[in-house]
């Protein structure tokens, strides 16, 4: 791995509905041009399915441990194949996935798990973020075999009310709710949100940055978004992930006529009649199903902005 020695990792991690999948999919269609400009890029399916051992680890794994072998040869093999084909160019790894913090079924929904090996069972939304954020570091800071790494930890806040009632309507999109859950007042009554404010999120995760060079940004989507105009959160999420680069790569992105993802919003909420329905067909369908009425519902119950 000596041909690839990033002296800086990005970890955009989220939060949940706010805008994540607009700005990931834009990424990984410009994937190449960031390459360009020495930026490995990695969202959330390229994590999952390239870096499995190392996605596991990030759930199940315990800091306290040594990092596995297996998860160093494979995380390593990974990101030097996906460096390309002059991984010594490579300076920055930029990581976009908000269930690095967690994810909002374990979060907000899974009863107290039993048994977990790292006994981070109990419910309650990035609960277990710094202790996921720690065992990220660890295991790539073991697979580069490089400890000099100047870290950059990007989570987008919002509205309190606003953040809770996408994060129900997620959950209902996803099939993923409960009979207790599937009524917005009784969700916000049982859901545990109290670790998601961003003072009490930044206070957690500064205690990682005792033995690391660690940057913490939070940005306000509320004040930095444009829902008329939905590049505009990406380039001011751009100034603080990659400032050097930033002014050049807005310029290029804009310049590309051919890039339908630039002003195309991802990820709708849904119409009264939307959410309606997704509570009424939550037992007729299994997970396989439930993908394709979720698309079915975006596409004719798309919340009107």
């Amino acid at each position: 791995m000596s041909q690839l020695k990033p002296n800086r990792i990005v970890l955009h991690c989220g939060l949940h509905k706010t805008g994540s999948t607009y700005i990931q999919r834009n990424l990984q269609t410009n994937r190449k041009l960031l390459l360009q400009h020495g930026v490995l890029y990695l969202g959330p399916n390229t994590f999952k399915k390239r870096c499995p051992e190392l996605w596991r680890h990030l759930q199940w794994g315990r800091w306290d441990r040594k990092t596995p072998q297996s998860l160093k040869s494979q995380t390593r093999a990974t990101l030097l194949e996906l460096a390309g084909e002059h991984p010594e160019r490579i300076h920055t790894i930029f990581f976009s996935f908000e269930a690095i913090f967690g994810t909002l079924r374990s979060g907000l929904v899974d009863e107290r798990r039993k048994k977990v090996p790292n006994k981070e069972g109990k419910t309650g939304l990035y609960r277990y973020a710094k202790s996921r954020t720690k065992r990220l570091m660890i295991g790539l800071e073991d697979s580069l075999e490089q400890r000099s790494i100047a870290w950059t930890v990007l989570f987008a806040s919002r509205d309190p009310e606003a953040f809770i009632r996408s994060c129900h309507t997620q959950l209902l999109k996803e099939g993923r709710h409960t009979p207790e859950t599937s009524r917005f007042e009784s969700f916000r009554q049982t859901a545990d949100f109290s670790y998601t404010n961003p003072t009490t999120l930044a206070e957690s995760l500064s205690r990682l940055g005792a033995k690391r060079e660690v940057h913490f940004a939070s940005i306000n989507y509320d004040k930095l978004s444009d829902p008329h105009q939905p590049s505009t959160f990406l380039w001011n999420l751009l100034k603080q992930a990659l400032p050097e680069q930033a002014p050049l790569l807005q310029r290029q992105l804009e310049d590309n006529t051919e890039n339908e993802n630039l002003n195309k919003t991802t990820n709708p909420g849904l119409n009264e009649r939307g959410l309606e329905l997704a509570v009424q067909a939550r037992p007729l369908f299994n997970r396989s199903e439930w993908k394709l009425f979720r698309k079915f519902l975006e596409k004719n119950f798309a919340k009107s902005r």
